[in-house]
């Protein structure tokens, strides 16, 4: 599947409905499906609020894929560059005891992380590609593994 859609929030909510819909329509898992809106959703989010801010005739790229039991997908954008160390770092954002000390934001990389098997993020001739893998539980590659 190779999608085009408008980088606002309206454009990311009504793609991913369509997403979820094409992936049930063409019978992949529930679970599997519902991973991957969870993780497309935080990285689509990302793109619209900090690269691509303040830009309102901006386009994200799309492609999903199915490989081997798992979801491959990959974003492309021209905004600015997704900050250094987002993707080797998947800890929860640091938090007080009481509801008031917790943080605004911080949990989605958290969850990113949690959810896929692998990504890759690259930066060329102006453009972010951000890929990633969303495997099935019962085709879950070893921890690390690299998939092609």
């Amino acid at each position: 599947m190779r999608l085009r859609l408008r980088a606002t929030p309206d454009g990311v909510s009504t793609e991913l409905d369509r997403l979820r819909g094409l992936l049930s329509a063409r019978g992949f898992d529930a679970g599997l499906g519902a991973n991957v809106a969870i993780v497309l959703g935080e990285i689509l989010n990302n793109i619209v609020e900090h690269a691509l801010a303040g830009r309102d005739d901006a386009w994200i790229a799309l492609k999903v894929r199915r490989h081997a039991g798992c979801l491959h997908v990959e974003t492309r954008d021209e905004g600015r560059p997704l900050p250094p160390g987002l993707l080797t770092s998947g800890d929860l954002p640091r938090h007080g005891t009481t509801t008031e000390d917790l943080p605004e934001g911080g949990f989605g990389w958290f969850i990113i992380h949690s959810l896929t098997d692998d990504m890759v993020y690259e930066r060329a001739e102006g453009q972010n590609r951000l890929s990633f893998s969303v495997c099935g539980q019962t085709d879950r590659p070893p921890a690390g593994a690299v998939i092609h």
